[in-house]
């Protein structure tokens, strides 16, 4: 294999952590509060532990097929005709949830901090930003998207500052919600944490055993689900359980709140930071979209990254376009 095609075990632990923070970070905490009240982070907790044996599963297949993705390994398994069935849903799948990503980023910045700019501008500069990046090799990609990753701790230290507002008793009783909707909130983790699948096509371009590739995901993981508590955690014991219940995004709330001398609005600077993290995870999954296009395109990555740029544009006007109606009829 190419070695700029190649990435290191260290190089996978940032990537992890960066394609699993995404949008969901700032709305986490109200819908943990929702399913689970007080005992929301203890969900997140729950998820946590799911997504690890889920990555656990996705190791013990992609072992027994160290030099294959999971492209080829539905082919290997199922059969030629039902294989390609099932890559034309993964192909699908990535290409949704980068969009997902990537229309959730606008609407929060279009209610946040830029109500007046078009909708078109703002998607415009995520989508081919993204197309310039991918259209590289995957070394190059994991060196911009580490880089990215560092981004986080500023993000975290911001969200830390609530802790000097927290009342720990807005916690209790830590199991008002009963067992059973606690256990169930762990649902919201799992789509929140949504990214981990990244493994399953660049598992075999990774350097090293097995083993430690495993480690390098498991420990990547267990940070995302040390700061998903901890944001949880703290917006849940700054708001009171009747305030967690008007704000759809906390976070936001949160460091709208933070006073820090002249500068009257905190979001303002959370929210640029967390919109180049946001990037990074856009472009992680069109990423490993244009990977499986390269090879349909005869192994050529600006074919492939032609394919991906077509079928992210059409992806983005069709969400585009369901909207636009929906705001039609119901303004009639």
């Amino acid at each position: 294999m190419n070695k700029e095609s190649t990435i290191a075990s260290g190089q996978l632990f940032f990537l992890i952590i960066k394609f699993e923070i995404g949008v969901d970070i700032l709305s986490l905490p109200y819908q943990m509060h929702l399913s689970a009240k007080g005992g929301g982070w203890i969900s997140v907790i729950i998820g946590g532990l799911l997504i690890q044996l889920i990555i656990l599963m996705c190791w013990l297949l992609l072992r027994r097929f160290p030099s294959s993705s999971i492209y080829q390994i539905l082919t290997q398994i199922t059969g030629c005709w039902i294989g390609k069935a099932l890559t034309v849903a993964y192909i699908a799948y990535y290409l949704l949830m980068g969009t997902s990503v990537l229309v959730n980023a606008y609407d929060v910045i279009n209610r946040w901090m830029l109500q007046y700019t078009p909708r078109w501008a703002i998607l415009a500069l995520f989508l081919f930003s993204s197309i310039y990046l991918v259209r590289e090799n995957l070394r190059t990609i994991a060196r911009v998207l580490v880089l990215i990753s560092f981004l986080i701790f500023p993000m975290m230290l911001l969200i830390s500052y609530g802790i000097k507002q927290s009342n720990p008793l807005y916690l209790l009783p830590l199991t008002e919600a009963g067992w059973p909707r606690i256990i169930v909130g762990s649902k919201e983790t799992l789509l929140a944490m949504f990214g981990f699948e990244f493994i399953l096509v660049v598992f075999p371009m990774v350097e090293g055993k097995s083993t430690s590739k495993l480690k390098s995901i498991l420990a990547a993981n267990a940070i995302v689900v040390l700061l998903y508590c901890f944001t949880v955690f703290t917006c849940t014991t700054v708001f009171s359980p009747q305030q967690l219940e008007l704000m759809p995004e906390p976070v936001i709330y949160l460091l709208r709140s933070i006073p820090m001398g002249t500068m009257d609005r905190v979001d303002f600077i959370f929210l640029p930071i967390w919109l180049i993290s946001i990037f990074g995870a856009i472009s992680g999954y069109y990423c490993v979209l244009r990977n499986k296009l390269s090879i349909q395109a005869k192994k050529s990555q600006k074919g492939g990254s032609l394919c991906c740029a077509r079928l992210m544009l059409y992806c983005l006007f069709a969400s585009t376009k369901r909207r636009f109606r929906a705001y039609w009829f119901h303004s009639q």
